[in-house]
């Protein structure tokens, strides 16, 4: 690729989207996950199964369905593709281990059609392990429709507008655990979930720049369908971008502790709470680090990140029992600021901090900037600036930007009972 071929950047903006689009998964291998999932509903729902009757549907959940997949940290690792495998049955055909061992039963002979090692059982999934070659797994739960029971649950907490909103309720599931004492046995009392439910909840979080990228993509892309035909995977919002970014920031402060490290969902939860539709990702960065922990409750000395599709349910319920988890989150969160103001507020665009470059990682860093700055402005990048004298007065600044949001705003309660 020639110079002129580059499509060079002009702002903070232009790094952090091509940073963010380089830990995205790249769409040949979503594509690649993609085909294979179906193909693994296609196996549950072929005439010869022992599911065929229950109309099994495989579909996506987690960072796949809410678009914000990272890149494995290193060429070991591998995507965790999350899939539910939903049956139309009932609680009275199935106990949790019968659900489980059900579809157990299909998946394994899926694998052993394809040349797959036997399927791993873990607590609530079956994963699927392919080769090496692939860098993915699937983690299939199965699961039962369990939507009246869930807006039962959700009225006896006094949560009466979401138990009757449909759009965000009326997906749930139940789902199975080995590790309760009432696996093996008939009973309603089953755990739950509701995946396409906080997506849904998720995307209602970036609806106006969901639809702006999403008609600019078909601009670029010269196509006629409508706005709703164009899927949600082909396109990233400001809100998506950040997360990615963020998630890799996590990923790099705790590659030697990952036990411990804050978990996925509180990010993507809180930066969705925080996010106000900003238009670019440094606003969404700014605005996120700025007041995602604000939307940690604290209820009777708890503290609380509830699922927004059922308030009831502590995200952050580990921290009482791990204070580790909590004190690396606010750890997390009070570096992130920092890395991120010292770039956004005080570093030209074409400098990257080496704190920021050490926390999203030298590689990732390095390379998108040779990749789309001119050769002068590469040199430039790659110093370690948060080193420089005439830097030990800009870090104060951002230091000082920091201890000032972590005083200020009171924490808010967005669970309004009704």
């Amino acid at each position: 690729m020639t110079m002129h071929d580059k499509r060079l950047a002009k702002s903070h903006d232009d790094i952090l989207e091509a940073m963010a689009d380089a830990l995205d998964i790249p769409p040949s291998k979503f594509e690649e996950a993609k085909n294979r999932y179906e193909a693994i509903g296609n196996w549950l729902d072929r005439p010869e199964s022992t599911l065929a009757d229950y109309d099994p549907a495989i579909s996506p959940q987690g960072s796949f369905l809410l678009g914000t997949v990272t890149r494995p940290l290193t060429d070991a690792e591998e995507y965790d593709v999350d899939l539910g495998c939903r049956l139309n049955a009932s609680k009275a055909e199935f106990t949790q281990k019968g659900l489980k061992e059900a579809v157990g039963y299909e998946v394994a002979l899926y694998a052993k059609a394809h040349g797959m090692a036997k399927p791993d059982e873990r607590r609530r999934c079956w994963t699927l392990n392919y080769a090496a070659g692939a860098q993915f797994h699937m983690d299939i739960v199965p699961a039962l429709p369990d939507a009246q029971r869930y807006k039962t649950k959700l009225l006896e907490h006094g949560y009466r507008s979401l138990a009757y909103d449909t759009a965000l309720t009326g997906q749930a599931i139940a789902i199975t655990d080995n590790t309760l004492p009432h696996y093996n046995q008939q009973t309603e009392d089953w755990p739950q979930s509701n995946p396409l439910g906080y997506a849904a909840w998720f995307r209602s979080r970036m609806r106006v720049r969901l639809t702006e990228a999403k008609r600019a993509f078909a601009q670029r892309e010269r196509i006629t369908a409508s706005v709703e035909d164009i899927p949600d995977y082909k396109v990233k919002t400001p809100l998506q971008r950040s997360i990615q970014l963020l998630k890799r920031h996590r990923d790099c402060m705790f590659a030697d502790d990952c036990e411990h490290k804050p978990i996925s969902i509180i990010i993507t939860t809180l930066a969705a709470h925080a996010y106000n539709e900003e238009p670019t990702i440094s606003a969404a960065l700014q605005s996120i680090l700025t007041g995602m922990d604000r939307y940690i409750e604290d209820r009777g000395g708890v503290a609380w990140v509830a699922n927004p599709v059922n308030p009831a349910e502590n995200f952050a319920d580990k921290w009482a029992e791990e204070p580790k988890k909590r004190d690396n989150f606010r750890r997390w969160v009070d570096q992130a600021r920092q890395d991120f103001a010292f770039y956004l507020r005080v570093s030209t665009f074409d400098k990257v901090p080496e704190v920021l470059r050490e926390h999203l990682g030298a590689k990732l860093v390095d390379s998108t900037l040779a990749a789309i700055l001119p050769v002068a402005a590469v040199a430039l990048a790659t110093p370690a600036i948060a080193r420089d004298i005439s830097d030990s007065g800009d870090m104060g600044r951002a230091e000082r930007a920091v201890e000032q949001i972590n005083r200020d705003g009171p924490q808010s309660k967005p669970w309004a009972k009704s």
